[in-house]
């Protein structure tokens, strides 16, 4: 995040992440509507872990990281502050705070973030929530989010199409009230003539219901290779000797390798 300061503007934000932390904490609501015009949207690149949180910079600005790092000169901003400033941001603030609470220990204003998120169809806030970093699940696992929350939000990705790969730790979690919910609105999206979920069998394979074999059989033989793909790494994920032959049969007949590969394992 250091090597993104420097660029147009920097003197200014040195300024800022020079100041003690009471001085720090007082300019946030200055500096934070700032941030997108002066510090830009210059993309970063490369991977992060600081204090348990997994974070792929790749879709990250540079006004991302200079907010991130304002936020940690500030240390410690209580709950009540991150919260209004999220409140009051406008879509790049609120961006930019969503980004660096997957960065940051998880808090009570991550928690207020996440619900914020639960509530939007902005495409940015849930890209900088959902994807590029593990902060569901630590949320999760930490017992900020409770299973319904957690799987609440996983819903509300896959209803926007955002991509599992990029959710990370998310695949790890599956549950049977999650595959519930995913095939409902498969059946949903079917009956409506629109596009399912890519990711929906990916998910359903590692913990099924009812409904979840005869989906993944029939993906198998789906006229899209990338539900095939799905399909066959939903079998794999089923772990049932009982439907190897399944596999085995649509394996002479299928031609994208990354299918054929997914099918052999299975």
């Amino acid at each position: 995040l250091e090597r993104a300061l420097a660029g147009p503007d920097e003197a200014w934000i040195r300024e800022r992440l020079d100041l003690d932390a009471a001085g720090a904490r007082a300019a946030l609501p200055v500096a934070f509507p700032a941030l997108a015009r002066r510090a830009g949207r210059a993309g970063l690149s490369g991977r992060v872990v600081v204090g348990g949180a997994h974070v792929d910079l790749g879709a990250w600005r540079r006004c991302d990281a200079v907010g991130t790092l304002l936020l940690h000169a500030a240390d410690p901003v209580d709950d009540a502050m991150l919260v209004d400033l999220f409140l009051r941001g406008d879509l790049e603030e609120r961006t930019i705070l969503l980004r660096a609470a997957s960065m940051r220990p998880l808090c009570a204003a991550t928690s207020r973030f996440l619900d914020e998120v639960q509530r939007t169809n902005v495409g940015a806030h849930l890209e900088a929530a959902c994807l590029d970093h593990d902060l569901l699940v630590r949320a999760l696992d930490g017992g900020l989010l409770s299973r319904d929350r957690f799987d609440r939000l996983v819903l509300k990705a896959a209803f926007n199409d955002l991509p599992l790969a990029r959710m990370e730790g998310v695949r790890d979690r599956p549950g049977a009230e999650l595959t519930r919910m995913l095939l409902d609105l498969a059946t949903e999206r079917e009956a409506a003539g629109r596009p399912v979920w890519r990711d929906t069998l990916r998910l359903a394979g590692g913990a099924p219901v009812a409904g979840t074999v005869a989906r993944v059989l029939g993906a198998l033989e789906h006229g899209d290779a990338t539900t095939r793909l799905a399909g066959a790494e939903a079998l794999l994920a089923l772990r049932r000797k009982d439907l190897a032959a399944y596999a085995a049969e649509r394996l002479p007949r299928e031609h994208r390798p990354d299918v054929r590969a997914a099918l052999e394992r299975a």
